[in-house]
């Protein structure tokens, strides 16, 4: 009896020790007759005119038809507003550059009817999400918060990938999308968090979720149809972001002068901004409606209209706004939507020990990880 109790007492410890350190991570399979999911294109820019592809060593170009149509070295340059159909350039050295900008993969240039020529880098995505995450945030960062937005970056791309199979390119380099700095941002601890997490994907219903994340949440996160309209998403609720105050703008004030809102706002020709006073707010404290009154008259704007007339002053939705002399003084918490995972909360839920799957879990409740197998 002995015997059996301290065997049933060991297997509990081991089924315990287990239970704690694995995760459990489900294949995952594209749906069938999309693209594939391995390979992205991103948008490096549109040129009109002369441009410039760089090397080191000997530089390839081919057509549509894939047939070698030209070599270089070191440098090959071209009028991209004589081009009349796709071609290809590949490096001997397996990197390109493109104005400021070093890339791995292909680089394509794809003219159009109308309009310029687009820059795409046509690459493997895991050779992609090498320099997203080091772009997003710093690689000094503990590795769960690495790991865990590695994770949000490629489930990002993927699902980019599959929505937009008749583009000629999935998404761009800059915030439009998530930022892709090239070669030159890769690190060796944010490459690491992305090779041990190879493949990985946060998934709901067996769909790659929509991993919107943030900058700073101010405390509290918001949901996608307060910011962007829409149908509620369930694994995007607002969400407690205790940690956010170890970041950067959890905090902030900003006195936007007089000119500047009688200047942004004069479409609405209320004369000069007298007054300005929140009306109402979401569930996660951010402005959703708010007055504008000036001397010929009021308005009343969504919050969310307010922050993207005035720009870069207004860093997020959770604010106040009071007048202050010649100006009003807007104080906040937070930078940026608020939606999905917020990265300095990441930062400190893994400064505290939490690991990338509870990061996780907690910004997209109701999820699952799962491993691209094809």
């Amino acid at each position: 009896m002995i015997k059996k109790l301290t065997l049933f007492f060991i297997l509990t410890i081991i089924l315990f020790q287990v239970g704690c350190s694995t995760v459990i991570i489900r294949p995952w399979t594209p749906p069938y007759k999309s693209r594939s999911v391995h390979e992205i294109r991103v948008l490096l820019g549109k040129a009109e005119g002369d441009l410039q592809i760089r090397g080191e060593g000997i530089i390839s170009v081919y057509d549509a038809n894939d047939l070698l149509i030209k070599k270089g070295i070191d440098i090959i340059s071209l009028d991209a507003s004589r081009l009349k159909a796709p071609i290809r350039f590949v490096s001997q050295n397996m990197s390109l550059g493109y104005k400021s900008i070093k890339v791995r993969g292909a680089i394509h240039l794809i003219p159009q009817n109308q309009g310029p020529t687009l820059v795409v880098n046509v690459l493997p995505l895991e050779e992609y999400l090498l320099a997203v995450v080091p772009s997003e945030v710093p690689y000094s960062w503990p590795m769960e918060a690495l790991k865990a937005q590695a994770i949000c970056a490629r489930t990002y791309a993927v699902r980019e990938i599959l929505n937009k199979k008749n583009a000629f390119y999935d998404v761009e380099a800059t915030t439009n999308s998530q930022v892709y700095g090239g070669l030159e941002k890769e690190h060796p601890l944010t490459t690491k968090a992305v090779q041990d997490t190879t493949g990985v994907m946060a998934v709901f219903e067996e769909n790659p979720i929509q991993a919107f994340f943030h900058s700073n949440s101010g405390g509290k996160t918001e949901t996608p149809e307060n910011i962007w309209g829409g149908k509620k998403v369930p694994y995007l609720s607002v969400v407690a972001s205790e940690f956010d105050s170890a970041g950067d703008n959890f905090y902030w004030k900003e006195t936007i002068s007089q000119e500047l809102i009688n200047s942004k706002f004069s479409n609405l020709k209320l004369g000069e901004i007298q007054s300005i006073q929140v009306l109402s707010r979401t569930a996660s404290g951010r402005v959703d409606l708010i007055e504008l009154s000036g001397t010929d008259g009021s308005s009343r704007i969504r919050g969310k209209d307010f922050r993207q007339t005035l720009g870069a002053p207004v860093r997020s939705l959770r604010f106040g706004i009071q007048k202050e002399g010649n100006g009003f003084l807007i104080k906040g918490m937070g930078s940026g939507h608020g939606v999905g995972l917020s990265q300095w909360g990441s930062f400190g839920m893994a400064k505290e020990n939490y690991n990338y799957v509870e990061i996780l879990r907690h910004y997209y409740p109701g999820t699952d990880l799962a491993r691209i197998t094809r």
